[in-house]
Order: C-alpha cells, then sequence, then structure tokens
C-alpha cells in the first residue's frame, strides 16, 4: 500500500536558523545579564543555558526526522566550560582565598570578570576544536549511526552537513573578532576601578549588537535557502518527493558487484556521477516497510534471477525527509554469477583490494561507500568485541580478519547502531572508561 510521507525540509531549513538564533541570543542574554546580577549568579545562569541547551538536543533524538541540533550541542559545551570558568574565578576571589591569590591593591573585588572576556575566548575555541574534528566529531558520528550519513539523508542530510560547516565559521569568526577586540581593549584601555560609558560599550553593547546582527544575516540566508527548496519543488523535475528506494549489494564469493559509471542510468542512484555503484537499486512509492518476502521478489524481478539469497542488512527510516532506503545484502552462486556476468559483461566484480582502492580514491557513490563502510565497520566492531566495547580476545589490538565470503555466515545486526558506537569507544581506544561514561551521563550525542 502507498503511503503519504510529511515532507519536513521546509522546517529543517528554518530551524537551523532558530538553532542559531537559541545560541546567539544566549550569549547575548549571558552578556547583557552580567550588568545587573552578580557574579555567583551569573554562573547559575550559564549552567542553566547549558543544562536548556541539553534538553532541547535529548528532544532532538525523539523526532521522527531529527534536525541538525549540532549548534545547540555546541552551545552545552560553551556555556559549561564558561560557567565552570566562572566558578573558578569566583572561588579564587571568595574571602578566604582573596588574599592568598591576589594583590588586593591590584583588583577589583566588585568586577571578579568580565562576562565576554570568559565567553568570547571559551566560544572561539570550542568552534576551532570542533571544525577540526570535522565530520568525526562525537556528536555528528552519533547522528550517522543513528540516521545515516549525508548522503544517506538527501536533501536534508547534505543540507546539514553544508550549512553545519557554514555555521561553525560564522561562529569561530564573530568569537575570534569579539576576543580579539575585547581583550585588546582590557589590555590597553580598560582601568580596573569601574565601568565608564566606553568599557560598557565595548564589553557590552559591541557583543550585543554583532549578535544581533548575525541573527538577521542568517535569517535573510535561510529565507533565500526556503525560497530555492520552494521553488526546486514546484518546478525542478530532477526531485522524485516522498518515495522509498530499495539497494542491493551483491556478493559474490570474496567479490563486490558494481557497475561502471553511468553503463546503466536507469539503475545507477545519480545517473549525472561518474562513479561505480550497486547495479540493482529500485525507487518505489513510499512505503512504510518492506518484507524479505517481497525485496526478494524485487530482486528476482530485476536481475532475472530464480530464489535469490536476498538477507536484509539496514534501513534509513527516520533521517531522511524525501525518501526512506532499505538496504540488502545478495549472495550469489557461482551459477547466478555466470549468469550476471553473461548478461551484463559490463559489470566488474571487485576484490576487497579494489574496493579499497577506490572507496578511498573517492570513486564509488556515497550511497555505497555508506554501505560498505557501515558493512565493514559493524562486522570488525561484531568479531572483536561485545556490546559493551570489552575485548573478545585477550591479545590487545588483535584484528579478526574481514572476508566478504565469511558475510553470510555472520548474525550481526547492521541494522544497530550501537556497534557503530562500540566501534569508536572500546578497549582499544585510549580513556575508554572515562569515554564511555562521558558518552552516556554527560554527553547530549548520544
Amino acid at each position: 500500500m502507498v503511503q503519504a510521507k510529511p515532507n519536513n525540509n521546509i522546517e529543517g531549513i528554518w530551524l537551523l536558523w532558530i538553532n542559531w538564533v537559541l545560541v546567539a541570543g544566549a550569549l547575548s542574554a549571558l552578556v547583557v545579564l552580567s550588568l545587573w546580577l552578580s557574579p555567583v549568579l551569573m554562573t547559575l545562569v550559564a549552567f542553566g543555558f547549558q543544562t536548556m541547551f541539553y534538553m532541547i538536543v535529548r528532544v532532538n533524538g525523539r523526532r521522527q526526522v531529527p534536525l541538525c541540533y549540532l549548534l545547540p550541542f555546541l552551545g552545552t559545551r560553551i556555556m559549561f566550560w564558561t560557567g565552570l570558568i566562572m566558578l573558578a574565578v569566583n572561588f579564587l576571589y571568595s574571602p578566604w582565598m582573596i588574599g592568598r591569590v591576589f594583590d588586593m591593591g591590584s583588583i577589583n573585588v566588585e568586577i571578579p570578570f568580565i562576562t565576554v572576556l570568559i565567553v568570547s575566548p571559551v566560544t572561539l575555541i570550542v568552534s576551532l576544536y570542533a571544525m577540526a574534528r570535522g565530520s568525526e566529531l562525537g556528536f555528528c558520528e552519533n547522528c550517522k549511526a543513528r540516521y545515516g550519513t549525508p548522503g544517506e539523508r538527501g536533501f536534508l542530510g547534505n543540507l546539514f552537513s553544508q550549512e553545519g560547516r557554514y555555521q561553525l565559521r560564522l561562529m569561530r569568526n564573530l568569537s575570534a573578532l569579539l576576543t580579539i577586540a575585547s581583550w585588546a581593549y582590557y589590555a590597553f584601555e580598560y582601568v580596573n576601578v569601574s565601568l565608564n560609558q566606553p568599557d560598557r560599550y565595548v564589553f557590552f553593547w559591541a557583543p550585543i549588537a554583532v549578535f544581533l546582527f548575525s541573527i538577521v544575516f542568517t535569517g535573510v540566508r535561510y529565507y533565500g535557502l526556503c525560497n530555492y527548496y520552494t521553488q526546486d519543488v514546484c518546478h525542478g523535475d530532477e526531485r522524485t518527493g516522498s518515495s522509498t528506494l530499495v539497494r542491493f549489494l551483491i556478493i559474490w564469493d570474496n567479490y563486490l558487484c558494481v557497475a561502471p559509471p553511468e553503463s546503466d542510468p536507469d539503475k545507477i542512484f545519480n545517473p549525472e556521477g561518474r562513479r561505480y555503484d550497486t547495479p540493482a537499486t529500485l525507487r518505489l512509492p513510499f512505503r512504510q516497510r518492506i518484507s524479505d518476502g517481497e525485496a526478494t521478489v524485487f530482486f528476482s524481478h530485476m536481475s532475472h534471477i530464480a530464489d535469490p539469497d536476498v538477507r536484509f542488512m539496514y534501513s534509513n527510516m527516520t533521517g531522511n525527509a524525501d525518501c526512506n532506503v532499505f538496504h540488502y545484502l545478495v549472495f550469489l552462486t557461482d551459477e547466478q554469477k555466470e549468469m550476471v556476468e553473461k548478461e551484463h559483461p559490463d559489470y566488474r566484480f571487485l576484490t576487497l583490494g579494489e574496493v579499497s582502492k577506490l572507496l578511498n580514491g573517492g570513486e564509488f557513490e556515497v550511497m555505497l561507500s555508506a554501505e560498505v563502510v557501515r558493512l565493514h565497520t559493524i562486522a570488525m566492531a561484531w568479531k572483536t568485541y561485545d556490546r559493551e566495547g570489552h575485548r573478545l580476545y585477550k591479545i590487545k589490538h588483535y584484528t579478526p580478519t574481514f572476508r566478504l565470503r565469511d558475510v553470510h555466515k555472520w548474525t550481526v545486526d547492521y541494522n544497530d547502531p550501537g556497534w557503530l558506537r562500540v566501534s569508536r569507544i572500546n578497549e582499544d581506544k585510549p580513556f575508554y572508561h572515562l569515554r564511555r561514561w562521558w558518552n552516556r551521563y554527560v554527553s547530549a550525542s548520544d
């Protein structure tokens, strides 16, 4: 039965802006509230904002079509470290510590810190760290494990990947500007007696003006993106709308079957791409689920192979607002392989070495790359560790053998994102117990 699926792409675009408004607004509020609140209360405000962002990110994980909450996730980090620094400064300025640490004639007890001098460099450092980690940031890794890679998530996945990097760059640039300006003024112009009018302008009103400008600037940007997407839906011929994509990863012995670039535009997922892909894909009107029997019938009709060995691999059910994707494994016998070669002499059966070379060279379609990486990553994690990341073998850093011919013997669930987390957090990784505890109880990414 054909079912309707809501399109959340417009909502996803606007929520990227809402996320910027939330983070920029919280940073502005933190700066301006310090004009009236005591340093101790400012510490509580920072941790309060951290809790708010933490809850926002947690709630997003329960959405049917999750949206990109990278910026609120970074907001939790910014507010946590800002609050921690404020807490440390307040402790040093406490009655039982201040005389031991500072020269009382050179400090102003009433102004232990100026908020922008803390939050701006913290924001800069957090942004630089996130940019350095890129797609390997733990939050992004968990998102890909749950909902698929950007290529598997369609329009929203590609948009989030692009705009996540853009927002990070913008946050880095603005925080760098405020850090340099505020600390330069503090070093050369500020007199630690009271806050005069120029001080208030530099330390309070200028940062707020910068954040408010960024809100307007990003609002114009995402308004333009919404208009572009709406026109693309209404007038573009390439968008398929809500649909279901079924893909079959074909394995024979220790070889992977692929179609060369553009050898069959009707079956290659991206006909305009000049990369290798699986030769067996099928797009259907949107369906909530597909049974193993139906998948077997689909592949049999496509390949003209009777009784093929088709097994479910995994699905991308919630990460794509345009379509959901079902991935299957197909295991060919020698006779079936000869039939495929006879009907399609242009198809190639690649060894693992050739697969690795083409994959690392970017010659696979994004979907095929995601399937191969998931197959290998989950299989190796399942063969090496238990569900908690403890080694199954006493030999440290021992790596089991991976062979395509063994895949049909394994009982691992490739649809379980828990194995992707195990591949990142296990006993062979530094600080395993600390990272596991942090990922489970502190980080909003899990």
